[in-house]
């Protein structure tokens, strides 16, 4: 079998010299970005878009050689950043996008003496092939098509060695830097976003508890014929390697390879948002990292869905609160929505509705009352306006962890719909699935 060799490990830096160094690292790229953009900022002038526009490409091309040095955490902060062509400038989407699945791989024999161990075998012992080239390479592991020796086609999801001690120091690091943009920018308190990424990016990398999510997932849309969710290997996974069945299929935002194979780019964006309405409102229970390289096209046309590492477990009354809050922005009910903003735990210094349901609009509101399935350079430059404003009038105090999941989730969703170019009905796929929560 090809690639699979025995290998020594490097010698290991103290973790305290690893950290500093990630930290310089990360901290020097941070204060050029933020101070270009302020020097552009109060400059002004005619050319100021031009100059904008040049610094978003330094900008994006500088965090992206940092992520494919430093590896880890970086690379799925990148990862997050490329799939929001909603939100970013072009010049972002652009680089960052080439992270979703192109990461620098390893060899693999580095990789194999893991495998080994964690199987508990020989290599040869299980697979009757293992393609060293992988099919993928993201931030925390990466995908090797395979087969068994039963000559079952599998794919074979590696946890990179050293990942999990990277992410512990650039959890850390990350933390201080967001704590230091709070403090600079105190409008704007980004700590409630690292506290997510904190509580989820280590479940990550238990590769059982993905197979567990993967499995529970299936058994939600087994009724589905437009969704496939790959089958576990149990027998030859453990919580580093992960073997699933190999389904292939064109990444759902290469509207080219989607349309080569007879599919209609629309038909792929109604099954999309239709699939995570059945997921948030009548299960309670989602992928919560939907991004491009993590959903696949097949003819049909299907969906396949996959990496589970990060899924969502809604209690029934946090289920039940999100969708009266839904209800109440497809209603256009500004007190509704404040109430139901609250009834899943935001708060604001004030108590007013107005922030909250300012909220509302920016979540989803604004999208389904003017029938766009994502966001819009329109829509961004109102809320981008407005933002400063409504917030230091009544800003935000608490802001629920669960719900800020959601919101992420149809970031990410918006962002495919954008390269999509979507044109589903938000309002009529939602009233269903609300009806029937009712």
């Amino acid at each position: 079998m090809q690639g699979v060799a025995s290998c020594r490990a490097a010698p290991q830096n103290p973790p305290v010299l690893v950290g500093a160094r990630r930290f310089a690292t990360l901290a020097t790229l941070v204060a050029r970005v933020y101070a270009g953009y302020k020097l552009i900022q109060r400059r002004g002038g005619a050319d100021q878009q031009s100059r904008y526009a040049r610094h978003h490409r330094w900008c994006a091309e500088a965090a992206f050689d940092l992520a494919t040095r430093l590896e880890g955490l970086p690379i799925k902060v990148g990862q997050f950043l490329g799939s929001r062509a909603d939100v970013l400038p072009a010049e972002y989407v652009e680089v960052l996008s080439r992270l979703q699945d192109r990461v620098p791989p390893r060899p693999l024999e580095r990789l194999a003496p893991l495998v080994r161990g964690e199987l508990g075998r020989p290599l040869e012992d299980v697979f009757a092939e293992l393609d060293p080239v992988p099919l993928a390479s993201a931030s925390l592991a990466q995908v090797h098509r395979g087969r068994l020796l039963d000559g079952r086609e599998v794919a074979v999801k590696i946890q990179y060695p050293e990942i999990a001690d990277l992410v512990a120091i650039d959890l850390k690091n990350f933390a201080l830097l967001v704590r230091l943009l709070s403090w600079l920018e105190p409008d704007f308190d980004f700590r409630v976003l690292i506290a997510e990424v904190e509580k989820y990016v280590p479940q990550e990398l238990d590769f059982v508890h993905e197979a567990d999510s993967a499995e529970r997932m299936a058994q939600h849309l087994r009724a589905r014929s437009d969704v496939v969710v790959p089958a576990v290997v149990r027998e030859v996974s453990s919580r580093r390697v992960l073997v699933l069945d190999y389904a292939p299929g064109a990444r759902i935002t290469d509207v080219a390879a989607i349309r080569a194979l007879g599919v209609d780019p629309q038909a792929v964006a109604r099954i999309l948002i239709d699939v995570f309405c059945e997921m948030i409102l009548v299960h309670g229970f989602f992928h919560a990292d939907p991004h491009p390289g993590n959903i696949l096209v097949q003819p049909g046309p299907r969906l396949v869905l996959l990496d589970f590492g990060l899924a969502k477990d809604f209690p029934p009354a946090v289920r039940q609160g999100v969708g009266q809050l839904t209800a109440a922005i497809v209603r256009g009910d500004r007190v509704g929505v404040a109430a139901a903003f609250r009834a899943l735990g935001f708060r604001t210094r004030e108590d007013s509705d107005e922030s909250l349901a300012w909220l509302g609009e920016a979540f989803l509101g604004w999208a389904v009352r003017n029938g766009r399935a994502y966001a819009d350079p329109e829509m961004l430059a109102r809320f981008g306006a407005e933002m400063p404003r409504v917030m230091r009038a009544d800003p935000l105090v608490e802001i629920p962890g669960d719900v800020l999941l959601v919101g992420r989730v149809l970031g990410l969703l918006s962002g495919i719909g954008k390269q999509l170019g979507s044109e589903v009905d938000l309002t009529a796929t939602l009233v269903p699935y609300l009806a029937r929560l009712a």
